[in-house]
């Protein structure tokens, strides 16, 4: 179970990262890389938080 949240985690964290740097660059706003890792950060944040309210 633990494996499984963690390919979850990534998977999501993935495609959210990816889908981010896409939009910023179909929009021609400046790409800010320091706010990706501020994201990734969050995501982080909130997993871990997640995972422990469900105690795996």
């Amino acid at each position: 179970m633990k494996r499984l949240f963690f390919y979850v985690f990534a998977l999501f964290n993935l495609i959210s990262l990816i889908y981010a740097v896409a939009y910023d660059y179909m929009t021609g706003a400046e790409i800010h890389y320091d706010f990706y890792g501020a994201f990734f950060v969050c995501w982080l944040i909130f997993f871990g938080i997640l995972k422990a309210i469900l105690g795996i």
